[in-house]
């Protein structure tokens, strides 16, 4: 069964403050081995990747802390041999050579060794890159649901995560794994400040702590109707641009944080 009650848990990639909201989210309901390509203990000490973007907490026992390089299939595969449910955080964005490295060969290892350690439940993450300046972008579409085709163009980040994701879906169809693919857009905390009402959100977004809960009901859900699914985590706005309709009724959840101050008007 996919379904992931409790156990251990590896984070790959967990250096980054998605894998902040993770790390706080799910460490005390599993044991986490947490790793990525730097020691933990630096990745906690900052800095932050964005003003108030969250950073990792550094764990200890039971909890365990590694580096590993999800490039490196031997690395991947120990990680992997030793856990009951991955989620796969790694990304590198501007690096012609190394994106493809972490990006895709990255996955492939991850989805490789799943196999391999009959690993049954993959949470996969990427992006989902809202405008990226063609005419089939879906920038100009409203009530977009989660399973529309992903169209990278040639832009290095999107195309890189694009082959991730068609890499994980045939490993998934090919071999007895489960893969939820994450995706996302725009972060930002759950706390609005006083100076930021009425100043409007990304179409996809979601808060730094609805981020973290994603990962918690992603292990915790029900089998999936099909091995490979898709989801728009972001939470419902009033554009009603993107429809995270999948998450509510396969995750048994939605994002809580709606941000309403950031669509009401300062009083004059």
């Amino acid at each position: 069964m996919a379904t992931v009650n409790n156990g251990r848990v590896l984070i790959l990639g967990a250096g980054g403050p998605v894998g902040a909201a993770a790390i706080a989210s799910l460490k005390d309901h599993y044991e986490l081995l947490v790793t990525d390509s730097r020691p933990m203990a630096e990745a906690a000490a900052g800095p932050r990747q964005s003003a108030r973007a969250p950073l990792p907490e550094l764990l200890g026992a039971p909890h365990e802390n590694r580096v590993v390089d999800v490039s490196n299939y031997d690395q991947v595969f120990s990680a992997i041999n030793e856990v009951d449910a991955v989620i796969n955080l790694t990304v590198l964005r501007p690096h012609p050579v190394l994106a493809f490295h972490v990006n895709m060969i990255g996955a492939y290892n991850v989805a490789k060794a799943c196999a391999a350690c009959r690993i049954k439940r993959l949470i996969h993450t990427g992006p989902f890159h809202s405008n990226l300046g063609y005419d089939s972008d879906w920038w100009n579409d409203f009530r977009v649901s989660d399973d529309i085709p992903i169209h990278p163009a040639d832009d290095l980040y999107a195309m890189t995560k694009y082959l991730s994701n068609d890499i994980t879906r045939i490993f998934a169809e090919t071999h007895e794994l489960e893969v939820l693919t994450f995706l996302y857009c725009s972060f930002r905390p759950r706390e609005v400040l006083p100076e930021e009402f009425g100043k409007g959100i990304h179409t996809h977004s979601i808060s730094w702590e609805d981020t973290g809960e994603g990962f918690f009901h992603g292990l915790r859900a029900s089998p999936m109707p099909s091995v490979y699914e898709t989801f728009f985590m972001c939470t419902r706005l009033p554009h009603e641009k993107y429809i995270p309709e999948k998450v509510k009724r396969l995750l048994g959840w939605e994002p809580q944080d709606r941000f309403q101050q950031l669509f009401t008007r300062k009083d004059s």
